[in-house]
């Protein structure tokens, strides 16, 4: 899935931990077999491949749960998280590696939009079933897989009775109970009103939480002085100039996964109002205005702040 996963675990005994471990570590890379875009043999490569063939796919368990919540995100936000956006991804990796990044033609923008939208997704739940209506589609789960398997991950853990957990998925956190003799784990956000070249952070004090950060903190290309994301906006099929970075505490990694995704390309007070409006999930928002960056919150994330460091 593009990162590195890390597992810190309290156990009763070493060979307890490291069992446990072996097996949390089996399932990552069961799920990366399953749902990276980056091996080409992954059943969701497979799966693109079979895009504009008219004809329904069953795929496994793990897949269709996370193809079915992508869907719903994708409606739910008009469209600004989707899942479809692959060939924009594939393109826009290229060009942040390029040492004279250009923007895409008109022409080729318009190719790969023609492959993108939720809506040429066809689930069949009967069967868990799949359908990509749409010739040369490729699926992209990078907002929202590794969240997902952190989750497993913890549930591969609890099943050996390790509650006292934390699994890092390349900055994507997701915790179980705290430490020995700790009522919460600490949890370090990039604090950038102080600046994108300074290292202060926000310590977030939870528990039995997923706390996501998205944004183009780290990854970026500048091109014609305009600063493009990672993160495409699938209605432009460009890198979004937003310069939002987004972090979210929720119940489940793939919820939290997700949503910071999609924060980083709404209006930044139309994402808090959507957050608002959520049970248990609390967001916080860095924005860039005009050069000023305002630090935005939820209405109940300022119970979660252990201080500024």
């Amino acid at each position: 899935m593009g990162t590195e996963f890390r597992i810190i675990l309290y156990a009763e005994n070493e060979q307890l931990a490291l069992t446990a471990a072996d097996s949390a570590f089996s399932r990552v890379e069961e799920l990366n077999q399953i749902m990276s875009d980056y091996l080409d043999s992954s059943e969701l490569n497979r799966l693109s491949r079979t895009s504009g063939s008219g004809e329904f796919v069953k795929v496994s368990p793990d897949l269709y749960e996370v193809l079915q919540a992508s869907v719903e995100y994708c409606r739910r936000t008009d469209g600004l998280f989707d899942i479809t956006v692959g060939p924009l991804s594939r393109f826009w990796r290229v060009v942040r590696m390029s040492p004279e990044p250009v923007l895409p033609v008109e022409e080729e923008l318009e190719q790969m939009l023609e492959k993108v939208g939720c809506e040429r997704i066809e689930l069949k739940p009967t069967d868990q079933s799949v359908m990509l209506k749409a010739p040369g589609m490729r699926l992209d789960l990078g907002g929202i897989a590794k969240g997902y398997t952190a989750d497993e991950v913890l549930k591969v853990l609890t099943s050996f009775g390790i509650t006292r957990a934390l699994i890092d998925a390349g900055g994507y956190v997701t915790l179980g109970d705290p430490p020995p003799d700790r009522s919460h784990w600490e949890v370090a956000v990039p604090d950038r009103s102080l600046g994108s070249e300074s290292d202060g952070y926000i310590t977030i004090e939870t528990a039995n939480r997923s706390v996501t950060t998205s944004g183009d903190l780290y990854q970026y290309v500048v091109i014609d002085g305009e600063r493009y994301s990672h993160m495409i906006n699938p209605k432009t099929g460009l890198g979004s100039t937003r310069q939002i970075q987004a972090t979210v505490v929720a119940k489940e990694g793939m919820q939290a996964d997700a949503l910071s995704s999609i924060l980083t390309l709404m209006e930044p007070e139309e994402g808090l109002a959507m957050i608002n409006k959520m049970e248990q999930i609390e967001a916080i928002l860095f924005v860039n205005r005009d050069g000023n960056i305002e630090m935005l919150i939820s209405d109940g994330a300022n119970a979660l702040f252990g201080g500024l460091k």
